[in-house]
This record gives C-alpha cells, structure tokens and sequence, in this order.
C-alpha cells in the first residue's frame, strides 16, 4: 500500500511539473504584421508597421515608423533586425536603424558571437562592446517577452538601442484590460526604466496569451513628447 502511495505521488508530481512546463511554454508565430497607432495626447501623429518573418530559425524584423505633426520635428525611422531565433528566444546577428531625416544618425549593430562583441557604426565611428547573456536590440527585446516566464515580477534586458549598450529594468505593476484597435485585450502592465538615463521613465502594455506581444507603450520621447503607441490592426488571431 506504501508503494502504491508513493508511486502515485510520483506519478502526480511527474504530472504536475509537465503541465506547469506547458503553461510556461510559448510558441511564436511565423510571420505576422501588425500596425500600431502613435497620439500626442488626443491627436494622431503617426503610425508604425512592423512586419515580422522566420524560417529555418532565422528571423527577419522590421518597423517602420511614419509621422506627422509635431513630430516631423523627429522624422520618420526604420528599425530592421536579423539573426537566429531558438526557444530562449532572440539572438540578434544585424541591427540597424535608420533615421530618414537625419542619414547622419544611423546606427549600424553587428554581433559578432566568435568574437563574443558587437561592433557599432555610428557617425562613421565605430564602437565595441563586450556581448552578454541575451544581448538583444531596440525591437527584439519587446518581443523576447514572449520566451520568458509569464510569472516573473522583473525583468532585465541588455540593450544595443543606438551607439550604446543600456540596461532597461522593468517591474510588473498590474493586470489591466485594455482597449485596442481589434478589441478589448487582457495585458500585463510594466514599469521600465532605462538604468543611468534621466527621465527614461515608460509603461508597456505587454499581451498575456495567446503570444506576449506589446499591445501599448507610453513614453516621453528625447524632445519632451509624451508618446502613446496602441496596436490598431494585426492579422493574428488574438481573441
């Protein structure tokens, strides 16, 4: 009778740690594009397009972002990111950004994993820095949400976001239902910060399920603009 309890407990507990490794487990789509809306408090100014592709475990992402108003004064960017992704998430290869009104600022981020560096080219200068443990850029950090446990409090990303390499620290503050161009979506709240940055203070409105993908960011931008990024369309299936 003893063993009989025992092998049962084991058989419980076996199942119990194999249901809990599926309830952390993600998948993530192939491809996908969605589109989000950016208002300066009530007014549209601008739209951003990302479109996302992978196969054969590399992967291929780009953002456009495409202004008006007040923040012509910034101008229109594209970010576009490329490399290896495996399921601990993003490893980048190629990062650039792209400042169409400013050609001057763009940045070029290659990392180079032999060499365990990644080289930045900015104004014709180049700039090294020793890679780390999921050293991500601009755009895959947002989506490396997706490959860590849904039941983490913090979260600390390494990012490549021009000519330097920052830390940005973010703390989960509540759940929240939000409202969004396809409907009412349930998401998880961030604080983040950007660690030795004044005035880096954000809110990221990160999706639970079925994909953590960010639904809404509110942000002051380096011209003193608050900013709000909200999804608007996307031909995933979210709800």
């Amino acid at each position: 009778m003893i063993l009989r309890l025992k092998l049962f407990s084991f058989y419980f507990l076996f199942l119990s740690l194999f249901y809990s490794f599926h309830l952390e487990a993600k998948t993530f789509p192939k491809s996908f594009n969605s589109e989000y809306s950016l208002y300066h408090e009530e007014n549209f100014i601008g739209q951003v397009v990302v479109d996302y592709k992978e196969k054969n475990n590399q992967y291929q992402i780009k953002a456009l972002t495409k202004v008006e108003g007040i923040m012509k004064l910034i101008g229109n960017r594209e970010i576009s990111s490329k490399g290896i992704i495996s399921s601990n998430g993003f490893q980048p290869k190629i990062f650039n950004l792209k400042n169409i009104k400013k050609p001057k600022k763009n940045v070029s981020a290659i990392f180079n994993y032999k060499k365990n560096e990644v080289q930045i080219t900015y104004k014709d200068k180049r700039y090294k820095h020793l890679l780390v443990n999921k050293n991500l850029d601009l755009i895959t950090y947002l989506y490396q949400f997706n490959f860590e446990s849904l039941n983490k409090k913090n979260y600390i990303f390494k990012i490549i976001d021009g000519k330097n390499r920052r830390t940005y620290l973010y703390n989960k503050i509540r759940q929240d239902s939000i409202k969004t161009g396809i409907g009412i979506l349930e998401a998880d709240v961030y604080e983040g910060k950007i660690k030795g940055k004044k005035n880096s203070k954000h809110s990221l409105w990160m999706l639970r399920k079925p994909y953590r993908l960010p639904l809404m960011i509110e942000i002051k931008t380096d011209i003193g603009i608050n900013l709000r990024q909200i999804l608007l369309k996307t031909n995933l299936v979210l709800i």
